[in-house]
């Protein structure tokens, strides 16, 4: 008699299922066992297990194949034959097995028998088109890529939904055939124009910078026939994504016309999303054009108030002195247009920064600030227009005022981006006045700030001051170098100049030299002058290489030769040298990425 459990539950069947249990446990643990042997090349002990694992289910295919694996590697070819064989024969036809079985002839190098073996395996993908991907799968493992290819057509012409496409564009693209490849993809992204954001990805494995890559051209070679015989909106979105790789946007901004002309939405998103591209990558002409239709072309105040906002921070960019005039007049023409509320606040503050900073008006700049603070503004806004109020008030030495507005806004939202921004500017305007000991009390809360920038902002300026304040305890070096650095916010670069020079011949402590050095290369490179810079940026690495400094100086010197002085060989030099000697600094991904390109990898 059964013992009897609640629920109705009896012990035989819980019986059967736990030695069920123990016995796959115990197959498990000696697959991995096997494995390990092999892995470690003691192949007899592999062999052993496998074969006892074979013996036991036969029909199990992973043990088969790692037997036969084994075997090869003992030189027992005539017993793995045997294996494959026998599997053949009594477990069943399997298509990936004949594979096997004629890859180890071709091994041999008895091509007959191998052909004879692979055609069996596609002509049963003839049958059963189901067996493609399996079929494929083991001809890719092997390299054997025309043999996948022409298993997973076969399947394709006899069973055209059976969704073999994406495995044949990898594998022309595997074997360079980048006309096959986008062909393939481009008729999965017809089928599912959605299908374009996941697959853009693949494509980034080959398309590059340079509009001249075989890839590149193959890509745009297909697109446009494909749009001349049956135009499409997807190529002309995907012609847009192609040249922005390639960093033509000219290009890109007469598909994104098309696009337009052909969208029934007419959004101008896409217009402003690419002007920004362009203006990041420096392409200010493209960007103006762009953004000038765009404001031609806008319908509601939204799309207004973003294009003209992009389009007056272009010109800004773009200008003279003698266009500022003109500048202000637009800004202020505009908010006529769309009047002074909170919903043009962005332009107004534009507006106040470009007279402060471009036209250097600090007073003018505050009187535009009274007028856009009397508006019902956003608490938000009202902190951001109360940060520049007090960084203004920094330009005018005015520091016990901005250090109030700066704690205003603190208080305003406390724990948010803008509170950490503003006690950072209390910090830092303390350093200017030369009271280190309370910039370094506001500081070591923010080296554990949530926002990274800050964070490493603090950490640096932190670093600067204690670092400078154990040789020289009088800080003399210190309270000039943040003299220089306070006239360098207030736009007086010459004068900063100066006073960098004078310390670098007459410093107290060796610890400020290649903050000094850094400093003066940087007044150059914003000077535009390149040459002058670069002796400075050499003397950190040559002098200081082991100190904080030399990641960023290795840094710039890799992007200027990159850049601006067009001598890649010298560049990767500088970019290797972080990767290798600074692998903790926040410019090693950047340098990484830079190196490789400079490099020529296939940046994914």
């Amino acid at each position: 008699m059964l013992l009897e459990l609640p629920g109705s539950f009896t012990m035989k069947p819980f019986l059967t299922f736990l030695s069920s249990l123990v016995f796959t446990f115990s197959f498990s643990q000696s697959a991995e066992l096997a494995e390990n042997y092999f892995d470690q090349g003691e192949y007899e002990k592999a062999e052993a297990v496998y074969a006892k694992l074979q013996s036991n289910n036969p029909g199990h295919q992973n043990w088969l194949l790692g037997y036969v694996e084994t075997l090869q590697a003992l030189e027992k070819v005539e017993r793995a034959e045997s294996a494959l064989k026998k599997f053949l024969d009594e477990v069943g036809e399997y298509p990936n097995i004949q594979i096997e079985l004629g890859y180890l002839y071709q091994k041999q190098q008895d091509s007959l028998k191998a052909n004879q073996y692979y055609k069996k395996a596609i002509s049963q993908v003839e049958s059963r088109p189901g067996f493609a991907y399996s079929v494929g799968n083991v001809f890719q493992k092997y390299g054997l890529l025309d043999l996948a290819i022409e298993t997973y057509e076969t399947a394709q012409s006899i069973e055209p939904r059976s969704n073999n496409t994406i495995q044949l564009a990898k594998i022309y693209g595997e074997q360079s055939e980048y006309n096959e490849m986008f062909e393939n993809y481009m008729d999965l992204i017809v089928e599912n124009p959605s299908y374009f954001q996941i697959l853009n990805r693949n494509f980034s494995q080959y398309i590059t910078e340079d509009s001249a890559n075989e890839a590149n051209q193959a890509l745009r070679r297909v697109l446009l026939q494909r749009n001349q015989k049956e135009p499409n909106i997807i190529f002309n979105q995907m012609l847009s994504w192609l040249f922005v790789q390639q960093e033509d946007y000219f290009k890109a901004f007469a598909q994104e016309k098309a696009i337009y002309q052909r969208s029934e939405s007419k959004s101008l998103d896409r217009f402003i999303d690419l002007a920004l591209i362009s203006k990041e990558n420096d392409d200010l002409s493209s960007a103006r054009e762009m953004l000038e239709f765009a404001v031609e072309k806008a319908s509601s105040k939204r799309d207004l108030l973003s294009a003209e906002r992009q389009l007056l921070l272009i010109k800004r960019m773009q200008a003279q002195p003698m266009d500022y005039a003109e500048i202000e007049t637009a800004y202020k023409d505009f908010l006529a247009k769309i009047g002074r509320t909170k919903d043009s606040f962005l332009v107004q503050k534009d507006l106040a920064e470009f007279i402060a900073f471009q036209k250097k008006d600090i007073e003018q700049a505050l009187t535009q600030i009274e007028i856009i603070n009397s508006q019902d503004l956003y608490q938000q806004q009202g902190a951001e227009l109360k940060l520049l109020e007090a960084d203004l008030n920094v330009q005018l030495s005015k520091f016990n005022q901005a250090l109030l507005l700066y704690t205003q806004v603190e208080k305003m939202i406390p724990n948010s981006d803008i509170a950490r921004e503003a006690k950072f500017k209390v910090a830092k305007t303390s350093y200017f006045t030369g009271d280190f000991d309370w910039a370094l009390t506001q500081l070591k809360v923010l080296k554990s700030s949530a926002s990274q920038l800050t964070s490493n902002d603090a950490l640096e300026l932190s670093l600067l001051i204690k670092d400078n304040s154990h040789e020289d305890s009088t800080r003399t070096d210190l309270k000039l170098v943040a003299k220089s650095d306070l006239l360098q916010f207030q736009n007086k670069p010459e004068q900063a100049l100066d006073i960098l020079e004078k310390v670098l011949v007459d410093y107290q402590s060796t610890t400020i030299v290649d903050e000094v050095l850094l400093r003066i290369a940087n007044l150059h490179l914003s000077n535009a002058d390149v040459e002058k810079a670069i002796p400075f940026l050499q003397r950190i690495i040559d002098e200081y290489g082991d100190q904080i400094l030399a990641d960023n100086a290795n840094f710039l010197l890799g992007k200027l030769y990159m850049e601006r002085l067009n001598e890649p060989e010298k560049a990767k030099k500088y970019f290797e040298t972080l990767i290798f000697n600074h692998p903790d600094s926040i410019y090693f991904v950047e340098a990484r990425q830079r190196f490789r390109k400079l490099r020529g990898d296939q940046i994914q």
